[in-house]
């Protein structure tokens, strides 16, 4: 029988039951929301309804690394998220994490515990639908990036539209709320102009590329039209150089034989 130590964090003394328990709990109850290479799960326990993310897939390197030497992706996203909040930035509430270790310390598997948020839609929604307020909302997001997320020192390196939730709330404007926190990263400073690369991985369609590149330039005291030329270069450069490194790694992909 393998040995286990369960581990956790929570502000919450309300919550210590479910998370000494968790493990257990995640593998029997809640409704499983996404399953790919990380399974997230939705759990109701004393009337809140929690989100809870399994960082299953640990390399045997990482096992190591977030054993001794770096804090686990299940700590990271806890202590990120209470970051962006003290900064203003919206993001499910952090309720805790857990962490699952074998013999001699090693990392098995982490748990990420936060308040279920119900949204409208996300950005991807927006980006790949045909939304009515697609050009406010786009542009709603381009100022929250410039006047909120940067100044804060605040760099999503994995800024996918899907981890963009959108909240329409009574008075009819949008907020933004930031999820899968894993890969941010704390900068001293973000320039404009390193800023608006960021929304560069969002769309390559370049109408929208264009107008939340104007948008965030005009909310950052920038030049609109020197950060639309800008992002779309860099957008074009960036698809044809992965284009040609496709079909450069295409010579040394073996053929198939013909019968």
């Amino acid at each position: 029988m393998s040995i286990q130590k369960v581990k956790f964090h929570t502000d919450k003394s309300e919550l210590t039951h479910f998370m000494e328990n968790l493990p257990e709990t995640f593998r029997n109850e809640g409704t499983t929301i996404k399953n790919d290479r990380n399974e997230i799960k939705i759990i109701n326990y004393g009337g809140l309804e929690l989100c809870v993310k399994a960082f299953n897939k640990v390399t045997v390197f990482n096992r190591f690394m977030y054993s001794w030497f770096r804090r686990s992706k299940a700590e990271r996203s806890y202590h990120l998220a209470r970051l962006l909040i003290e900064k203003g930035i919206d993001t499910p509430y952090p309720f805790g994490y857990v962490e699952v270790k074998g013999r001699l310390g090693i990392l098995k598997t982490s748990y990420y515990v936060s308040l279920y948020q119900r949204y409208d839609f996300t950005l991807s929604d927006i980006i790949k639908g045909d939304h009515s307020e697609a050009k406010e909302i786009l542009g709603g997001f381009a100022r929250f990036m410039a006047t909120k997320v940067h100044p804060a020192g605040i760099w999503h390196s994995d800024l996918s539209p899907g981890n963009i939730l959108i909240i329409k709330n009574l008075s009819k404007n949008y907020i933004f709320s930031m999820v899968d926190l894993n890969r941010v990263k704390v900068k001293k400073r973000i320039s404009p102009r390193s800023g608006v690369r960021n929304i560069q991985k969002l769309t390559n369609r370049p109408i929208y590329l264009a107008f939340m590149a104007e948008e965030y330039a005009m909310a950052s005291k920038s030049n609109p039209t020197l950060f639309a030329y800008f992002l779309i270069g860099n957008q074009i450069a960036t698809s044809f150089m992965r284009r040609f490194v496709k079909r450069f790694l295409r010579i040394f992909k073996p053929k198939k034989k013909m019968n």
